[in-house]
C-alpha cells in the first residue's frame, strides 16, 4: 500500500448469506494519513475489487471501529464521505449499501422502463389522488385558465426496495376524463398514451439541487435533512403541442441522474 498504513488483508467473508465480516483490517494510528481516511481507501479497495457485492450491507459502524480499534465517530467520517460521493447510501433499519448505477434519464421514457433498462423492478405507491378545483400557479404554467379542475397525482417510486423518487404530478381533467379507472402504481406514460392517445414528444424541465430538508421526503426516501436531492419541475408536452401535465419531483441523487443535451443554435 506505501505511506506506512501497515498491513491489511483484502478479502471478506459472507456471514449467514446476507452481511459481510472483514476478515483483518489494520489501521496505521502513526501514519500521517487520518484514520478515517485509511477505513474509507479500505472500504474502496472492497467495492471496486468486487469483495463487497452491491445487494448486500457492507460491516456496521460498530464491527469495522472494533476490528479497526477506533471510535465509531472515526467509521462514521469515513462512511458519510462516501455516502456524499455517492459510492454508498443508507437505508433505515437495514444498513448501509453499495450504491448500484444510477438509474438515468437521457431521453423521455417512464420510470418503470428506466429501471427495467437498469434491471430493476420498478415498485410504486400511490400517496394521494385528488381533483383540485385551484391550483392557479399551476394552471398557469399549463396555460389553461385558473380555475380549472386539476388531477393531482402524487407517488412514491422505487427501485426494487429502495426509494428513489417522490413525484408529483398535475393533469387538467378534460385531457384525461377519469384517470383513476386505471392502474395508477403503473407507467402513467403508458396511461396517457393507450387510453387517451397523447403521446409524449417533449419536456421542459427545471433542474435544481436542493437538501432533504421536507420530514415527508425524509421519510418517503429514507434519507437525513441534510441530504442532496433533485429537484426536477416542468411540463410535459404532447406531439401536437399540448401542454398535458405539470410534475414536481424530488430524486435521490444517490440513485438518479438526469442528462441533458444542450445545443448552440447560432452560427459564428
Amino acid at each position: 500500500m506505501g505511506g506506512g498504513w501497515g498491513r491489511r488483508k483484502r478479502s471478506a467473508d459472507i456471514v449467514n448469506n446476507n452481511i459481510y465480516r472483514v476478515i483483518d483490517m489494520f489501521i496505521d494510528k502513526q501514519s500521517p494519513v487520518p484514520a478515517y481516511y485509511q477505513i474509507k481507501h479500505y472500504i474502496l479497495e472492497q467495492i471496486t475489487s468486487g469483495n463487497w457485492k452491491k445487494d448486500v450491507p457492507i460491516p456496521s459502524e460498530r464491527e469495522l471501529s472494533e476490528l479497526a480499534k477506533v471510535s465509531r465517530m472515526t467509521v462514521r467520517q469515513a462512511i458519510n464521505e462516501l455516502v456524499n460521493e455517492g459510492m454508498v447510501y443508507r437505508l433505515k433499519g437495514k444498513g448501509t449499501y453499495i450504491t448500484k448505477s444510477k438509474i438515468e434519464q437521457k431521453n423521455i421514457m417512464s420510470f418503470s422502463d428506466m429501471a427495467k433498462n437498469k434491471g430493476l423492478e420498478a415498485v410504486t405507491k400511490l400517496l394521494i389522488f385528488e381533483k383540485q378545483t385551484t391550483v392557479p400557479q399551476i394552471s398557469q404554467l399549463l396555460s389553461v385558465a385558473d380555475d380549472t379542475n386539476l388531477y393531482r397525482i402524487k407517488r412514491l417510486r422505487k427501485a426494487g426496495d429502495i426509494p428513489v423518487a417522490v413525484e408529483e404530478v398535475f393533469i387538467p381533467q378534460d385531457y384525461c376524463p377519469e384517470i383513476e379507472r386505471f392502474d395508477l402504481t403503473g407507467s402513467l406514460y403508458k396511461i396517457l398514451l393507450e387510453q387517451y392517445q397523447h403521446k409524449i414528444e417533449k419536456i421542459n424541465v427545471n433542474i435544481e439541487a436542493i437538501p432533504a430538508n421536507h420530514k415527508e421526503h425524509e421519510k418517503l426516501l429514507e434519507v437525513t435533512k441534510t441530504f442532496p436531492l433533485l429537484r426536477v419541475s416542468g411540463n410535459s408536452i404532447t406531439h401536437t403541442g399540448l401542454a398535458l401535465f405539470h410534475e414536481i419531483s424530488h430524486y435521490r441523487s444517490d440513485q438518479f441522474s438526469y442528462q441533458v443535451s444542450i445545443f448552440n443554435r447560432h452560427t459564428f
